[in-house]
């Protein structure tokens, strides 16, 4: 980019933004980032972290701290309602390295991992303050931010995830948040000693998984199908999540017991966002949720996130002009991140009896490969 040290503002501070606010400070850009919420409020109990996910945090510098945090595991077990093994497959590896095919990971101790790591290489950090307008002068963009600040910016990056303000600044409502008809429930409980697998559940209209994300923690996952208006009041989540893995045998009959009213149990409707490209306008880039949200089929979400962060960081330190930086970003990303998103949506209207001849075992073989490519 035409500055020596640009100037970029990230908008959001999970783990897109944060991974961005360090890619961008090893570019050599001057980084700050904003944060709407006044303290970090984290949904969700784990993630998954799958092998590209650990191959672009090992280039920022955190991969084995989040391996030391979490729980790394080589296989997943897929199995039927009742528990018996339909496939076990081995997850991939990337030769030369000795990253494992996937690690869970607490919420909570990667968001802590990032921010600490952005902080330590000299990102700036403002909790508690957001966009309120943006004006892109075509050399740079003009932002005033709620609490009245102004700056004047090279680049500001949107990583304010699934309901992205910067988003529809850029381009409207008209690439709002859909819903899938599917829902997601998560919810911790301890692991067995000896689980260094994965386990996906296939019953009537629904998955049951189990992913470990610390010696002694994994969590419960169901993907279900609902009505996405519906809500659930705190004291009847445990109830309903137990009618709900009614039908299931094995393990998740072994584990029922965790599934209580005091257990922290996280739902959310599951929503994408389609954008089309490209993921800019002017000199404000898009990346992670705020393109290209996509189902937790994969577990890929995340892992999207941080690898856009990681290319574009790689982009900008190059120091070509911000036009050509956007473009091979789009070009980088958009084929990667669309495959990813449209794979796992498939899965989900699969789970829904949408697409009755799909091969299952195809479409995750092909996503397993897919991923070990240069990002």
């Amino acid at each position: 980019m035409s500055a020596a040290h640009p100037r970029v503002l990230v908008v959001g501070g999970g783990i897109g933004g944060l991974s961005a606010a360090i890619a961008l400070r090893q570019a050599g850009c001057e980084v700050e980032i904003v944060e709407i919420k006044p303290t970090w409020s984290l949904s969700g109990v784990g993630i998954i972290q799958p092998i590209n996910a650990l191959r672009a945090l090992e280039r920022l510098g955190v991969a084995q701290a989040c391996l030391d945090a979490g729980c790394a595991y080589f296989s997943y077990r897929y199995m039927d309602a009742d528990g018996r093994v339909l496939d076990a497959s081995p997850g991939p590896r990337l030769e030369g390295s000795t990253l494992p095919p996937y690690n869970g990971i607490r919420r909570d101790m990667l968001h802590g991992i990032l921010a600490a790591r952005a902080l330590a290489v000299g990102a700036a950090l403002r909790m508690g303050v957001g966009v309120a307008r943006q004006h892109d002068e075509g050399e740079a963009v003009e932002v005033v931010f709620t609490d009245g600040a102004a700056g004047r910016y090279d680049l500001v990056v949107g990583a304010d995830g699934i309901y992205s303000a910067t988003r529809e600044r850029l381009f409207g409502t008209a690439h709002a948040p859909q819903a899938t008809g599917q829902s997601v429930w998560r919810v911790t409980m301890p692991r067995p000693q000896d689980m260094d697998y994965g386990v996906m559940m296939s019953g009537p209209g629904a998955k049951v998984g189990y992913i470990p994300i610390s010696p002694q923690e994994m969590y419960l996952l169901l993907v279900h199908a609902e009505d996405p208006q519906r809500q659930f009041a705190r004291e009847a989540l445990a109830g309903a999540l137990r009618e709900r893995l009614a039908p299931f045998g094995g393990m998740v009959r072994d584990t029922l017991q965790h599934v209580h009213e005091g257990a922290d149990i996280v739902y959310r409707a599951l929503e994408v966002v389609r954008l089309p490209a490209p993921w800019h306008r002017g000199r404000t880039l898009l990346i992670g949720d705020a393109a290209h949200a996509s189902t937790p089929h994969l577990g890929q979400g995340a892992a999207m996130a941080v690898e856009d962060a990681v290319v574009l960081g790689e982009l900008v330190s190059g120091g070509s002009p911000f036009d050509e930086v956007a473009q091979r970003y789009q070009q980088r990303r958009h084929p990667r991140a669309s495959f990813i998103q449209e794979a796992s949506i498939s899965i989900g209207e699969y789970e829904q009896g949408l697409r009755p001849g799909m091969n299952l075992f195809q479409v995750l073989a092909e996503a397993r490969t897919r991923v070990l490519q240069p990002i």
